[in-house]
């Protein structure tokens, strides 16, 4: 984070220094480094005091104090008399974080901001965009992206706050359950170029339907710059109605395409053709860009497997290309990129067993994703999934669909654990007529099945693993790896 004083956070928040506690000489003070958590507060640090549903952290600024805060951010109401830090009032500690976030990213000159939503993919692509910048930067801390799930109203302006003068661009993930969201922290990002990657049946106890959600992530190109630019996934659901949307607001757009002879392919900025997969179910393609009047063509290998992970390049293209990146950087940086954390990472733990991690998070589109994936197979493929979250009204069906998919794909044998999750085992069943598909209450009963079914298998296995963040099924990988590993 640059450094700032006193008056210039007064100024982004619109707060005022509380004159009695002016024991620090504050006209001098200046502050390099924010938090929100005692836990992780340095000296002379800015704490900002946030509140949420079960907890108020103006309840520990003689903490923040104890540990090294030089500058307390508090809510005006909560009447904080303390001394050993200057503090400044503010009506809503949370949207003063956001200002504060936002004032960063506007004092860094020349940046460039790339946001990225969709309810799949987003952290795949911001990885693969920051892998391509920095080949085209040839500096990695040239380059800003998002670390870990910080996407939401908290997160984006706590990453906006790690810029520094160096910075040349920004990559960030925009999150959201609920219609409003996206509009707010892309009004923080204010980016330069814009994707929505797809629409799927995520966080539909948000956002009610799948209407709604396509209207939470389009907010995300109501701030773009002037000059921004959105892009679109022309394969998407909801593609049709966002090229209308951008187009009567005379917005700029590009749109990428991986389904050859299809009209939307044909239309398509940036695709891919002549896909092919190997036996680990990595794709080679030519990526297209349309120039000028000009197709420009390279060949690119991923070192993430699945079709979906194709979409997710040409995202990643598109906006690189939008952000000024030649073709070469961009082969770059989609060839480099080996893996990302809890997304089909495939480990050989033995010459029999294989073990797929995709236990980042789950909705039933990135599950059937991973199905198509694990299909590729040739050998005995298992599936084990927990439950998926946030689905309403729609749970039932949306876990159902999974077990039928599953036994569609010929998969051979489905484990599940959780109370939704049930019913992807009874659909499979149903559908398969056999009994190929066993359910279980808790993780324990699971991996005592595991134990038993993995000890007998004699013959080459890929087993993935699948679930939403809450149902920690890392836990699951971490068994397999430390029980059937040769």
């Amino acid at each position: 984070m640059i450094s700032i004083s006193i008056d210039d956070i007064c100024q982004a928040t619109q707060g005022t220094l509380k004159e009695s506690a002016q024991l620090i000489e504050s006209n001098s003070l200046t502050v390099n480094n924010v938090s929100t958590d005692t836990r992780t507060i340095k000296k002379n640090d800015l704490f900002i005091a946030l509140k949420g549903p079960s907890f108020n952290a103006h309840d520990l600024l003689n903490v923040a104090i104890e540990k090294g805060a030089s500058v307390l951010l508090v809510e005006r109401h909560n009447k904080v008399c303390l001394s050993g830090a200057v503090i400044i009032e503010v009506e809503d500690t949370r949207i003063a974080l956001g200002l504060l976030g936002r004032f960063i990213k506007q004092k860094i000159a020349n940046l460039k901001c790339a946001a990225i939503t969709g309810s799949n993919g987003k952290t795949t692509c911001k990885e693969l965009l920051s892998s391509i910048l920095i080949a085209h930067c040839g500096d990695a801390n040239k380059v800003l992206a998002t670390a870990g799930n910080f996407n939401n109203d908290i997160g984006l302006p706590l990453t906006l706050l790690r810029l520094e003068t160096q910075h040349e661009f920004a990559v960030v993930e925009l999150g959201a359950n609920h219609i409003g969201e996206i509009a707010y922290t892309s009004g923080l990002a204010q980016p330069d170029v814009a994707l929505v990657n797809n629409i799927m049946p995520a966080h539909l106890e948000g956002f009610g339907s799948l209407e709604g959600v396509a209207k939470a992530k389009a907010e995300i190109w109501s701030n773009l710059n002037t000059s921004g630019i959105a892009v679109v996934n022309l394969d998407a659901s909801f593609a049709e109605d966002f090229v209308k949307q951008l187009q009567n607001k005379k917005q700029c757009f590009l749109g990428f395409s991986s389904q050859e002879n299809k009209q939307n392919f044909i239309n398509a900025d940036v695709f891919a053709s002549n896909i092919q997969f190997n036996e680990l179910g990595k794709a080679s393609f030519t990526l297209n860009i349309k120039h000028a009047d000009v197709v420009e063509k390279i060949d690119v290998t991923l070192n993430l497997p699945g079709q979906h992970n194709v979409s997710n390049a040409l995202a990643a293209s598109t906006m690189a290309f939008a952000l000024g990146c030649s073709l070469l950087d961009i082969q770059q940086g989609l060839n480099t990129l080996q893996q990302v954390a809890g997304r089909v990472n495939s480990t050989e733990l033995s010459l029999k067993l294989t073990v797929i991690d995709d236990t980042y998070n789950a909705n039933s589109s990135s599950v059937k994703a991973a199905i198509d994936l694990l299909s590729q197979y040739k050998c005995k493929r298992v599936l084990i999934c927990g439950d998926m979250g946030e689905l309403g009204e729609y749970a039932e069906n949306e876990h159902q669909s999974v077990g039928e998919y599953a036994h569609q794909q010929q998969i051979d044998k489905l484990f599940t654990v959780g109370s939704l999750s049930q019913l992807a085992t009874s659909a499979y069943n149903a559908a398969s007529q056999s009994a190929g598909a066993e359910h279980f209450l808790d993780k324990q009963l699971l991996k005592l099945a595991m134990s038993n079914y993995f000890k007998n298998e004699q013959v080459k296995t890929v087993v993935l693993v699948k679930g939403s963040r809450s149902a920690k099924m890392e836990e699951i990988v971490t068994f397999i790896k430390d029980n059937f590993s040769a």
